[in-house]
C-alpha cells in the first residue's frame, strides 16, 4: 500500500478559484474540472520552496 504525503515539499495540491476547494490531482476528473462545482480552471498550489543550503565556511579547511 502506498502512503500519500498530505503536507511538505513536493506535494501537489489544486485549488478551485470559484468554490475554493483544495484537492489532490487524483480527485480531479479526467477533464480537469473541479469535482465540487465543475470549474474548468484549477490552480496549482505550491507549498514551501527550495531547501536552504548553508553556505560553506571559507575559514575552515
Amino acid at each position: 500500500m502506498r502512503i500519500t504525503p498530505l503536507h511538505g515539499l513536493g506535494v501537489a495540491w489544486l485549488k478551485c478559484p470559484a468554490c475554493r476547494l483544495k484537492c489532490r490531482p487524483g480527485a480531479v476528473g479526467p477533464d480537469g474540472q473541479c469535482p465540487r462545482c465543475g470549474e474548468a480552471r484549477m490552480l496549482k498550489l505550491s507549498f514551501g520552496g527550495r531547501a536552504k543550503i548553508p553556505a560553506a565556511d571559507p575559514g575552515r579547511g
